[in-house]
């Protein structure tokens, strides 16, 4: 029952986070390269896959408490390096929103 939840979020996460991200990067690409941003948007979402799978490779049942440390750290610095660089993507995006 657990897994179908997850699932669940996962798939509205996915429907609520795709257009959004679709519609960012077309508006932000230049007219000549917005297939090829919708392309790279796509990309970034399967190398997220694939850096899940591999982090899975490091997951033990038994011991699980340094796995969730490292990807809880990491996922909390990825979040600060984005609120200090938020001003600079802010001024880069000239008013899309």
């Amino acid at each position: 029952m657990g897994l179908m939840f997850i699932l669940l979020l996962f798939t509205f996460a996915e429907l609520f986070l795709s257009p959004v991200g679709l519609s960012l990067s077309t508006k932000l690409a230049p007219k000549a390269f917005h297939t090829q941003m919708v392309a790279l948007f796509f990309l970034s979402v399967a190398l997220g896959s694939s850096m899940a799978g591999t982090l899975a490779k490091y997951y033990n049942e038994n011991d699980e408490v340094p796995y969730f440390t490292w990807v809880g750290a990491a996922s909390i610095a990825v979040g600060v390096v984005m609120i200090l660089l938020s001003p600079w993507i802010s001024r880069m995006m000239r008013g899309v929103h």
